[in-house]
C-alpha cells in the first residue's frame, strides 16, 4: 500500500522549530539522493505489535516531505505464523523454543512462502527500489530482492538473547539470508553475534508519537479513571461527576475482558501494571509471583496485566493460559491481581484504554526476558510514570538506573522487582521525580522526530553507496 504524507509541523509545539527543521533539511537531502526510487518496507503483519506501531507513525512523517514510501505484508498460512514464533523464542534465548532440527525442517515452508511473496511483490518493485525488512519473518526474501537488483536492508528489532546458547541456531537459520543484505539496522549496538555475516550495520533508536491515541493526553477533556471505570478495571469513583463526553462513550463500547478473583480493583488503590503481548518473552508469570510474594500488602496496591485480546491469535491464547494458570496458583493471594485483555476491534479505542491504564498507574513494570526496545517504557515515561524494567536490550538506553527509573540487577530477579515497587509505592516524591525526568528523556531521544531523523541518515548512505 502507498501511505498518505503527513507533514513535519504536527511536531513542531512539542520538540521546537530547530530540531523540527533538522529532520525536515535532512529529508529533503535524502528525496534528492534517492532521485525517484521508492522505499518499500515490508513486516509481518500490519496492526498487532510495536513493528506495526512503529511503522504507521514514522513512515507518513517521509512520505509527508515527498520520500516514495509504500508498505506491503508478507502473509502466510497459521503454520508459517506458528514457526516463525518457534524462531522468535529461539533468537531471545526463551524456553521453548524449536530445536535445531525443528527449524531445519521448517525451512522449506519458510523459504516457499517467501519466495512466493517475493514472486507476488517485485513486479510492483522495479530494480532501483530501496526494500526495508522487518525481522525474521522477511529475512527470507533477501536473496529474492537481491537477485531482482533492490537495495536490501534488512531490520532485527529482537534484542540480545536471555541465552546465548539458546539463541545461536536460530541465528545460523538465519545467516543463509541475512548474509545476503546491504544492510543490517538494529535498535542498539550488539544485538547481532559477533562473527559473519560481514554486512554493514547501523543502529536506528525506534521511538513513540506523542500524539497517537495511547499517548496523547487525556485531561483536561477526560479523567484517565472514569475511562477505566466504564471500561470495567476499576471502581467508579464515589461521588465523582456522571455525564458523558466522547472518550467515554468511544471506551466502552468493547468492554474489557477480565479475569480476577473479585470486582474492580478499588477506585483509590494503586495501580502497578505491565502493558505487553501474551508473549513468553514478557514473562507474565514472573511479574505474577514476583508481585504476590514481595510486593508489600499493606500498600493495598493491585498489579494489572493488561494485553491485546487473544482471540483468533493460538499462541496468545496458550500463553494467557499460562498466565492464567500462574495466576490461580495464586489462591486467596491473587485477588489484587487482574488478567486484562483489551478488544482490538477499534485500534483507536484499544489505544486509549492503554493510555489511561499508563496514565492512572504508581508504577509501570516492563520485567522482559529480552527485548529489543521496550516501547511500554518510553510511553510509560512519556506520561510521567516511573518505570520498573529488565536490564536487558534497548530498556538499558530508555532508562537511567535511579534517575529516570529503576533497572533490576537481572531480568529473572522477583524479589528485586518487589523491592523496587515497594520503594516507588512508600516514596512517592521519589517517584515522581522520576517521572518527570523520564518525561524529559523521551522527549529528549526517543519522539518520533529522532527515529526519523535516524532512519534517513541511513536511507542517504544507502542512496550513496548501494546503487
Amino acid at each position: 500500500m502507498e501511505l498518505p504524507g503527513t507533514p513535519l509541523d504536527w511536531i513542531e509545539p512539542i520538540v521546537g522549530a530547530e530540531r523540527t527543521e533538522t529532520v525536515r533539511d535532512t529529508l529533503r537531502g535524502v528525496c534528492e539522493l534517492l532521485d525517484g526510487r521508492t522505499v518499500w518496507h515490508i513486516s509481518d503483519n500490519p496492526v498487532r505489535g510495536g513493528v506495526a506501531e512503529l511503522l504507521r507513525a514514522n513512515l507518513p512523517c517521509l512520505a509527508g516531505e515527498g520520500i516514495s514510501t509504500r508498505w506491503a505484508i508478507i502473509g502466510g498460512p497459521p503454520e508459517f505464523r506458528a514457526f516463525t514464533k518457534s524462531l522468535y523464542y529461539r533468537l531471545c534465548g526463551v524456553a521453548p523454543g524449536a530445536k535445531a532440527a525443528d527449524l531445519e525442517r521448517g525451512r522449506r515452508m519458510y523459504e516457499r512462502i517467501c519466495a512466493e511473496t517475493a514472486a507476488r511483490l517485485v513486479p510492483a518493485m522495479g530494480r532501483r527500489s530501496i526494500v526495508v525488512l522487518h525481522d525474521h519473518q522477511t529475512a527470507g526474501l533477501i536473496p529474492h530482492l537481491r537477485e531482482a537488483g533492490c537495495t536490501v536492508l534488512w531490520r532485527v528489532h529482537v534484542g540480545t538473547a536471555l541465552r546465548e546458547d539458546l539463541a545461536a541456531p536460530g541465528w545460523e537459520f538465519l545467516y543463509r539470508y541475512i548474509s545476503s543484505a546491504h544492510c543490517h539496522i538494529t535498535s542498539y549496538p550488539g544485538v547481532l553475534p559477533a562473527g559473519p555475516p560481514a554486512v554493514d550495520r547501523r543502529v536506528v533508536q525506534p521511538s513513540i508519537d506523542p500524539l497517537s491515541p495511547k499517548n496523547i493526553p487525556l485531561r483536561p477533556d477526560a479523567d484517565p479513571s472514569r475511562l477505566l471505570a466504564g471500561a470495567g478495571l476499576i471502581e467508579e469513583a464515589g461521588g465523582a461527576p456522571r455525564g458523558r463526553h466522547a472518550l467515554t462513550d468511544l471506551l466502552v463500547r468493547h468492554p474489557a475482558r477480565v479475569v480476577r478473583a473479585g470486582g474492580p480493583a478499588p477506585a483509590g488503590a494503586p495501580l502497578v501494571t505491565q502493558v505487553s503481548r501474551w508473549d513468553r518473552v514478557k514473562d507474565v508469570p514472573g511479574v505474577i509471583r514476583g508481585f504476590a510474594e514481595y510486593v508489600d500488602p499493606a500498600f493495598g496496591a493491585h498489579l494489572m496485566l493488561v494485553g491485546p485480546d487473544t482471540r483468533g491469535d493460538r499462541q496468545a491464547e496458550q500463553v494467557f493460559a499460562e498466565c492464567r494458570q500462574a495466576w490461580e496458583d495464586l489462591g486467596p493471594r491473587g485477588r489484587r491481581v487482574h488478567l486484562v485483555q483489551v478488544p482490538t476491534d477499534n485500534r483507536s479505542e484499544h489505544a486509549l484504554t492503554v493510555n489511561a491504564v499508563q496514565r492512572h498507574s504508581a508504577v509501570v513494570i516492563q520485567k522482559s526476558l529480552a527485548e529489543g526496545f521496550g516501547l511500554t517504557v518510553s510511553e510509560a515515561a512519556w506520561k510521567g510514570r516511573p518505570v520498573v524494567a529488565a536490564p536487558v536490550g534497548g530498556i538499558r538506553e530508555q532508562v537511567e538506573h535511579g534517575t529516570t527509573g529503576l533497572l533490576l540487577s537481572d531480568p529473572r530477579d522477583l524479589r528485586g522487582l518487589g523491592e523496587a515497587v515497594n520503594r516507588l509505592l512508600s516514596d512517592r516524591d521519589y517517584a515522581r521525580e522520576l517521572g518527570r525526568n523520564g518525561h524529559q528523556r523521551v522527549l529528549r531521544r526517543f519522539l518520533t522526530d529522532s527515529s526519523v531523523l535516524g532512519f534517513a541518515r541511513v536511507l542517504a548512505d544507502a542512496a550513496q553507496r548501494y546503487q
